[in-house]
């Protein structure tokens, strides 16, 4: 008769017997992603692993999903590294994801996107960093390579627009296997001949012909370009991290020629529009200029010992004519006149200092009057004294003492008969 289990039991001998098996406690499994979801609390990942025929629960914890060098999606192709484990509480097979790798096109976009983000950090792609282009290059670099169209559209463009310009060319490879070492040394190579500004360019094609451009090498070599570099990789739809780290992008080859260089014409307009406000503004300086000039000329003439020589000529010899026309007792009158406008001013003068001593006296005069005792005595006051004239006071005036009373108007003798203090 077969075993009777409880579910637990059964659970813990499976879950027990799986755990103990050491080809399911380091395995790798590929398959398609599904049902990707990461807790908001936790930062776990739950997804299943699934092929044409079954799919597997799994589970990756936050730890290791902070580890994780690309974005897991749905339909991503994965080679999932962990172990195989039996959760006992709900019966549920599912692997223990600790690492996971994004096959085929999604590694590659993956490894794209980590490229980016790190060089993104770094500044490369900062509109910061980038310079600028010279207006008129007279030498100008092309990165490319020769068997392709694209040097072909750049020299023809230079050429109709601005045909002094000189063009090097620093040819690579642009695919390949050695592209990417090529690259960078026509970059080097480039910026060291002396050129103003240089174009890195190549005709379209698909992502895996424009990877060397997204290589992190290549995009540094850009980045460190000392001469101002466009990048004019692929067409409209293509865009390169090139194109990002670059002080300046184009959509095509001819697009990036027209960038490097103007247009004769247009620039022959430029130049007659530049002249005629030169000229305008030399003649309104000049104009300035000139009428300065007169100023300083006529202020100069003024200030010429001559000039002061003159000046002071006339006025010698008005001085003469005057003294000649003033007769001696018409010099008599006038100095007669002046002493007898000195002698009102001291007149003046003597007045008001008298006037100012008389007020103040005045002033005096009137406190002394305040403090004359008489004036007290005027008002129906006595000043009483004893025989030898000392005033009495309260304590020194005793009955039958003789004493004498002097009022405003009257000198008495009398006898105190009475005294009575008063409290």
């Amino acid at each position: 008769m077969a075993s009777t289990l409880t579910v637990s039991q059964l659970n813990r001998y499976l879950a027990s017997n799986i755990k103990q098996d050491r080809k399911l406690n380091n395995i790798a499994v590929t398959g398609e992603l599904a049902d990707t979801n990461i807790n908001a609390r936790s930062g776990h990942m739950y997804f299943t692993i699934k092929d044409n025929d079954a799919k597997i629960s799994a589970i990756m914890f936050s730890s290791c999903v902070e580890r994780l060098r690309f974005m897991p999606k749905n339909g991503m192709q994965i080679l999932a590294l962990g172990s195989a484990e039996y959760y006992q509480r709900d019966g549920i097979m599912q692997i223990k994801c600790t690492d996971m790798t994004p096959l085929g096109e999604g590694a590659q976009k993956a490894e794209l996107e980590r490229v980016k983000q790190k060089l993104s950090k770094m500044g490369v792609f900062s509109d910061e960093n980038k310079k600028v282009l010279p207006e008129s290059p007279r030498k100008i670099g092309v990165i490319t390579s020769l068997d392709g169209a694209a040097v072909h559209d750049v020299l023809k463009t230079i050429k109709g627009r601005f045909p002094s310009a000189n063009v090097v060319i620093s040819p690579t490879s642009v695919q390949g296997v050695y592209a990417e070492q090529d690259i960078c040394s026509a970059i080097k190579r480039a910026d060291n001949c002396g050129c103003d500004v240089l174009i890195l360019t190549r005709g379209g094609g698909s992502g895996e012909d424009l990877k060397t451009f997204n290589a992190e090498s290549v995009t540094m070599a850009v980045y460190n370009c000392k001469t101002p570099i466009i990048s004019a990789v692929g067409h409209e739809v293509d865009t390169t991290l090139c194109d990002y780290a670059a002080d300046d992008r184009a959509s095509t080859p001819t697009a990036a020629a027209m960038k490097a260089v103007p247009e004769t014409k247009n620039l022959s307009k430029t130049l007659e529009f530049y002249e005629d406000s030169i000229y305008k503004t030399m003649n309104l300086k000049l104009g300035k200029y000139e009428l300065r000039f007169v100023i300083l000329c006529n202020k100069l003439s003024s200030l010429s010992p001559s000039a002061v020589l003159d000046n002071n000529i006339r006025r010698l010899e008005e001085q003469r004519k005057r003294l000649l026309s003033l007769s001696p007792s018409g010099i008599i009158k006038e100095y007669e006149d002046e002493l007898s406008q000195l002698d009102k001013d001291i007149n003046t003068a003597v007045n008001s200092v008298a006037d100012l001593h008389l007020h103040t006296l005045e002033k005096e005069y009137s406190r002394l009057c305040a403090l004359d005792p008489l004036a007290v005595l005027k008002r129906g006051y006595a000043h009483v004294t004893d025989e030898s004239g000392k005033t009495i006071t309260a304590e020194k005036a005793n009955v039958g003492d003789t004493v004498n009373i002097k009022t405003a108007g009257l000198d008495m003798t009398a006898k105190i008969l009475t005294v009575n203090k008063i409290h």
